[in-house]
């Protein structure tokens, strides 16, 4: 059971890493991107491509697929929410998910739909910590989720871009009608969050059969820890994907039922949602 729990908090971190992309884009520009999953899985594929395929140096790999998935959320931005930005939301969110079948329709030519098995990222024995071995792909994952956390904390709170990209959060037009350029705000915005799936994408990508569709849970799971978030308070979005993580983890340990773990998340959410629509952390920008 301890190594249950350890394991889901691990996997529950991605998941707020991912969760955070959500909350990024959601604060900037109020759109719930449902393409998110899948520009992390354009970069994890460019990931694999480069390093297992090619066998090009891992940290170019690394930068090589964070760089698309950041690539693909500023062009998303651009190309797809930027012309329907006075459309209802409802409309970006539709826009979204054809944009999503767009890039599955690409990776599916360009990759592929068979499986495939990644090795980790850092292979070995890591320490020990109260009688359970750490694996070092979970020490990466928890030095990632420091610097992900350390870097937005610094941004939004000691730049000066990061408080024009807070302000945008709390009223964009307002910010605007100061002299905010709440389009270079919306661009860096969507561009972070790409940045934060393709990073989600490649710590995962070893932990799962690897395929096109590899996001789509990530995406669920993802989209439940933002939304039980608050989806705008980077911290609450984090905490809860390790909160999921681990509730996965127990509930995987203990049943064995296939896609009774789908549903009981899913069931859980509706619950919460009902009775705290605002999430179950405090929200602030």
């Amino acid at each position: 059971m301890s190594t249950a729990i350890l394991n889901g908090a691990f996997v529950g971190m991605i998941y707020g890493i991912f969760a955070i992309g959500l909350v990024v884009v959601y604060r900037a520009t109020r759109v719930v991107n449902f393409a998110h999953g899948e520009t992390g899985m354009l970069g994890a594929f460019v990931f694999f491509e480069l390093w297992s395929e090619s066998g090009h140096p891992l940290f170019l790999a690394l930068l090589a697929g964070v760089i698309v998935s950041a690539g693909l959320g500023a062009a998303t931005e651009w190309l797809v929410v930027r012309p329907l930005r006075d459309q209802p939301r409802v409309t970006l969110l539709v826009a979204t998910f054809g944009l999503a079948g767009l890039l599955l329709v690409f990776a599916s030519r360009r990759y592929g739909i068979q499986p495939r098995f990644i090795d980790p990222i850092i292979g070995g024995d890591g320490p020990r910590l109260a009688g359970l071995t750490l694996k070092p792909t979970q020490l990466l994952i928890l030095a990632t989720a420091a610097v992900v956390l350390t870097g937005l904390t610094l941004l939004y709170n000691r730049t000066s871009f990061g408080l024009r990209m807070r302000a945008t959060a709390v009223d964009p037009y307002a910010a605007g009608q100061v002299g905010i350029n709440t389009n270079m705000v919306s661009l860096a915005s969507w561009a972070i969050a790409g940045a934060l799936a393709g990073i989600s994408a490649i710590l995962i990508s070893s932990l799962v059969v690897f395929h096109v569709f590899f996001m789509t849970s990530l995406m669920v799971r993802g989209l439940a820890a933002a939304l039980l978030g608050g989806l705008t308070n980077i911290y609450a979005a984090f905490a809860t994907g390790i909160m999921l993580g681990v509730f996965e983890g127990v509930l995987g340990y203990s049943v064995s039922t296939p896609g009774l773990t789908e549903l009981t998340i899913a069931g859980f959410i509706l619950v919460v949602l009902l009775v705290r629509p605002t999430g179950l952390l405090r929200t602030e920008y």
